[in-house]
């Protein structure tokens, strides 16, 4: 039975909003696969009455290969000079059923070269840094260490400024599976998402005190913490639901670790239905979040003032995930599920409002119909 939803207060300016336990938003097979570098294409079969199974619209078969994208989860880091990502490498695309037809398109990838790259924020100097993809990575402020989930507990590496220590690689968590570390501008802490929810540990956000060793929970079913650049508090996300349970968006809220107190900030609403990656600017005067739309216009990148004002959306075309450079500009992946081609499935780089995009990395592969 469902516990009855809890009736808050959303604070100065907004709604009373009805807001049902929250639950934690699944990882999708999509972030599975991506996150995790598997090095194989999912086929998604859409069930349909058929002779021969082979059931068309516009003469391509119904059914759709999904993709890896080539690039994913750019991370900037500290010192604005590089950026961080996961890297793998196609080396050819099978248009089995014709150009026309890029649902149906077989990805045939380079697994030699897969791993954690590096390259110079002009876009120079594309190199590989590890032999494998690091789940979920996060930079220290300071930049000598990153965090990221392998195993689904955390870890921390020692970074020179060009090359990782695997060495001395530092296991954080240990029971849980656990996801998507933020530190704290001090890095003295590490907030993170638990995405189990047992007898044992409950899901939702906790935070290590790297110090001591301690874990906290502070934020029961939330996700995607991001810290405050300037104080000590974090934002992260759960579901908003309405007086009828039906899922109708998300909610931020910020929590204050010194006096561990936490209240609603942000409701985003329809249209914007599946939000996710809320991260601050490097000044605390945006949050950027990518968010899917209802309107079947895909998933996008937005920026919203921290008082819920000024929703801003900064790309017309597909976009997984993002970071914030230290001078306030954005990297992202621009990619829809669809086609990867020489500009899908590639990192960019943009202004904070949207303005003066460039493409970062570029992809090459033999082309076969």
């Amino acid at each position: 039975m469902k516990p009855p939803p809890l009736k808050l207060s959303s604070g100065p300016g907004l709604p009373v909003v009805n807001i049902a336990p929250f639950r934690l938003k699944v990882f999708t097979q999509k972030t599975t696969i991506l996150k995790l570098g598997v090095i194989f294409t999912v086929l998604l079969i859409v069930a349909l009455s058929c002779k021969d199974n082979e059931a068309e619209i516009g003469g391509c078969p119904m059914f759709d290969i999904v993709p890896s994208p080539p690039y994913d989860d750019p991370i900037w880091h500290p010192s604005g000079e590089i950026i961080g990502f996961n890297h793998i490498p196609i080396k050819e695309i099978h248009y089995t059923y014709g150009y026309d037809c890029p649902r149906q398109a077989r990805y045939i990838y380079d697994e030699d070269s897969v791993g954690f790259w590096l390259i110079n924020a002009d876009g120079t100097n594309q190199r590989r840094a590890l032999p494998y993809s690091l789940l979920t990575p996060a930079w220290s402020p300071d930049g000598k260490w990153i965090a990221f989930s392998q195993g689904a507990q955390l870890h921390k590496m020692p970074f020179d400024g060009s090359r990782f220590d695997t060495t001395a690689i530092v296991q954080l968590t240990f029971e849980g599976r656990n996801f998507f570390p933020a530190w704290s501008p001090d890095g003295k802490w590490i907030a993170y998402n638990e995405s189990i929810c047992d007898d044992i540990k409950s899901c939702g956000i906790w935070i290590t005190n790297l110090e001591s060793g301690t874990h906290e929970l502070i934020g029961t079913y939330g996700n995607y913490p991001s810290w405050h650049p300037y104080n000590d508090s974090l934002i992260y996300l759960t579901n908003h639901l309405d007086k009828n349970n039906t899922d109708i968006g998300d909610i931020i809220w910020l929590y204050k670790n010194m006096s561990k107190t936490k209240h609603l900030l942000i409701s985003i609403a329809s249209p914007n239905y599946d939000n996710r990656y809320p991260k601050y600017s490097p000044d605390g005067t945006k949050i950027a979040f990518i968010s899917a739309l209802n309107t079947g216009e895909g998933t996008h990148l937005y920026t919203i003032n921290p008082d819920g004002s000024g929703l801003n959306r900064l790309t017309t075309s597909g976009t997984l995930n993002f970071s914030w450079s230290p001078n306030g500009k954005i990297v992202y992946l621009n990619f829809d599920y669809s086609r990867i081609d020489e500009t899908q499935g590639t990192l960019w780089v943009m202004d904070a409002d949207g303005s003066n995009k460039q493409q970062l990395t570029y992809n090459s592969f033999q082309l076969i119909q």
